[in-house]
C-alpha cells in the first residue's frame, strides 16, 4: 500500500518504523483475505482475543518504556552533576556508590551469603572472614545489584570497580570524601579486599552529555550549531566519515560515534527519547557542513520525512575549477528560495532518475593553475538527492569540477589544485521544526522566554506565521578563505599546495 512503500530505508531502520511497517503489513494482509462466514467469525473471535492480549502487552511495553526513560533521565542528571561524586581512576571516571568492608570482617561467609558462597568456593579460593576476593565482597555488600559471583566478575572485567586500601580520606578544602589516588586501583576478579577497605562502583562521565557511553571524546571538533530536547544540528568537519562499517556504524572516529559525547540529552519529561541521537541524513566524507540529528523517535521520523519529501532547503558553497556557463534565459529559470536572487538550473538525470540542481556564481578569482585561468565560487541548491549529485553535475554538465574532487576532476592539470581536500561545504539549511509545529509543541514554544524562543535568529516563523522554521547557517571553513586569499595574492604555488597550516584545519 502507499503507507508502506512511502517509508524510507532510514525510517525502516528505526525500531518505531519497523513496528509500524510490520503492523500495517499484517493488517493489510489480513483484511485482503476472503473468509467464509464461519471462518470469518472464527477469525474475528481469535483477533478479539489477540487484541486483548496485545493491549495487555502494550501496557506492559509502555510501563517498561517509562521505566527505561526514568533510568535514562536519572543517569543523565547524574552525568550532568558529575562533580558531586568522588573522582575515580582514570580521571574521567567518578564513583557513584561505594561500600566499606566491615572492620570485624564478614563473619560466616556461607550464612551471610545465604549459601551463595559455597564451602567449595571458600576452600578452593582460600576465603576467610577478613580476606575475600572483590567479586565475593561485592556480592556480600550489595546482594541486590550483585546476586551472584558471576555477575560480580563481569562488573570487574568492565573496569568499573575501584578499590581503596583503608578508609576514605576527606579533602581539606572541600570537606568531601575522596579516594586516595596513590593507593587505589581498579579491582580485578583475583584481587583481595580486607577490613576497612572501600569498594567503589565508578562510571565514565562526560559532564552533561549522553550517559552510558564508555568511550572518550573524539580527537576532532564537532561544533553544535543548534540543539534542543528534540533535535540538533552539528557542523561536520571534512575528512570525517558519518558512519563506520563496523560497530553498528558508530566507531569512535565517526560522526555517529561522536554525537553522544557532544550533544546534551533531552530533559526529564521529554517523551519517546532515544538512548543515542541519530542522524537523519548524511554527507560524504570529504564534504563539510551541517548535519541534522534527531533526539526523539517522532523528531527523527519527522526530519527523515522532510528530507525524503525534499522539503529541506539546503545550500552548498563550492569552489569550481573554471567558469561554468550561465543559462541562456537571462540567468535563471526558477528561484527556489522565493527571493530576488536569480539562480541557474541544471536538470540532468543520474542513474535514469531526475536530478535537479540550482546554482549561482558569487565570486571569480584569477588563478594560473585553474582551467581558463579562473576559479569560481558558487552556491548550489540540490532539489533532488542523487549520489554525488552536485559533484557530478558540475563536472559532467558544466565541465567545471569542484576543486579537490579526485573522483570527478579528470586528473591531469586538475592535479595542481589538489592537496587541500574537497572544496564543498553545506553551509545553510532551512527546515520545519520537528516538534514546535505540533499542537503541544507550538504551545510550548509560545511560552518560551524570548532568548530561547528565537535562539538568536535560528528559529523563525514562516511568512504566513503557520510554521516554526529552523534557519541554520555557518561560516565557510578556514581553508576556503585561506586558499582564495593566497590565490588572489598570487602566493599559491606547488610548494604550499600540500602544506597544512593551523588556520586551515577544519
Amino acid at each position: 500500500s502507499g503507507s508502506i512503500t512511502s517509508i524510507t530505508r532510514k525510517e525502516f531502520r528505526s525500531s518505531t518504523m519497523r513496528y509500524l511497517f510490520v503492523h500495517i503489513l499484517t493488517i493489510t494482509a489480513v483484511e485482503s483475505f476472503h473468509f467464509s462466514p464461519y471462518a470469518r467469525g472464527s477469525f474475528q473471535s481469535s483477533r478479539r482475543a489477540f487484541e486483548i492480549k496485545s493491549d495487555e502487552s502494550s501496557e506492559a511495553d509502555l510501563e517498561q518504556q517509562r521505566t527505561s526513560e526514568e533510568i535514562f533521565f536519572d543517569d543523565a542528571e547524574m552525568d550532568a552533576n558529575y562533580q558531586a561524586y568522588p573522582q575515580g581512576v582514570p580521571e574521567d571516571h567518578y564513583v557513584t556508590k561505594y561500600f566499606s568492608v566491615p572492620s570485624e570482617g564478614f563473619g560466616c561467609l556461607e550464612s551471610i551469603s545465604e549459601g551463595r558462597v559455597t564451602s567449595d568456593l571458600i576452600a578452593r579460593v582460600g576465603l576467610t572472614s577478613d580476606n575475600v576476593t572483590v567479586p565475593v565482597a561485592l556480592m556480600l555488600l550489595d546482594p541486590e545489584s550483585y546476586p551472584s559471583v558471576s555477575k560480580s566478575r563481569k562488573t570487574c572485567r568492565k573496569g568499573t570497580v575501584l578499590v581503596n586500601r583503608g578508609p576514605l580520606t576527606s579533602n581539606e578544602a572541600t570537606g568531601e570524601v575522596e579516594f586516595n589516588h596513590t593507593t587505589c586501583f581498579q579491582g580485578k576478579a583475583i584481587d583481595r579486599v580486607y577490613p576497612n577497605d572501600v569498594i567503589g562502583i565508578q562510571r565514565r562521565m562526560h559532564g552533561g552529555f549522553y550517559p552510558g557511553f564508555e568511550t572518550t571524546k573524539p580527537s576532532y571538533d564537532l561544533p553544535v550549531i543548534y540543539q534542543d530536547d528534540h533535535f540538533a544540528i552539528v557542523n561536520k568537519p571534512a575528512g570525517i566519515i558519518v558512519y563506520t562499517q563496523g560497530k553498528g556504524g558508530s566507531g569512535p572516529m565517526s560522526i555517529r560515534g561522536a554525537l553522544p559525547l557532544v550533544l546534551k540529552p533531552p530533559k526529564r519529561g521529554t517523551t519517546e527519547i532515544m538512548r543515542r541521537p541519530e542522524l537523519s541524513h548524511r554527507l560524504d566524507r570529504p564534504t563539510s557542513g551541517l548535519l541534522v540529528v534527531g533526539k526523539t523517535k517522532p523528531a527523527l521520523i519527522h526530519l527523515s520525512r522532510q528530507f525524503e519529501d525534499r522539503l529541506v532547503n539546503k545550500t552548498y558553497t563550492a569552489i569550481l575549477n573554471g567558469v561554468p556557463a550561465d543559462d541562456d534565459e537571462v540567468h535563471c529559470t526558477e528561484d527556489p528560495t522565493g527571493g530576488d536572487i536569480k539562480w541557474n538550473r541544471i536538470d540532468y538525470e543520474l542513474e535514469d532518475k531526475s536530478a535537479v540542481t540550482f546554482w549561482r556564481t558569487t565570486k571569480r578569482v584569477s588563478c594560473e593553475k585553474a582551467k581558463d585561468g579562473t576559479l569560481t565560487v558558487v552556491e548550489m541548491m540540490p532539489k533532488t538527492g542523487r549520489f554525488h549529485q552536485l559533484r557530478r553535475h558540475m563536472a559532467w554538465v558544466k565541465d567545471t569540477p569542484i576543486v579537490g574532487d579526485r573522483d570527478y576532476d579528470g586528473g591531469g592539470i586538475a592535479n595542481r589544485l589538489r592537496g587541500r581536500g574537497l572544496f564543498l561545504c553545506s553551509n545553510r539549511l532551512v527546515l520545519a521544526h520537528p516538534y514546535f509545529n505540533t499542537v503541544e509543541g507550538r504551545s510550548e514554544w509560545e511560552d518560551l522566554p524570548e532568548e530561547l524562543k528565537w535562539a538568536n535568529g535560528t528559529l523563525q516563523l514562516s511568512e504566513d506565521g503557520s510554521t516554526v522554521e529552523v534557519h541554520a547557517k555557518i561560516d565557510l571553513p578556514n581553508k576556503f578563505t585561506s586558499f582564495l586569499r593566497k590565490v588572489e595574492a598570487n602566493q599559491y604555488n606547488s610548494e604550499n599546495e600540500n602544506q597544512e597550516t593551523e588556520d586551515e584545519q577544519e
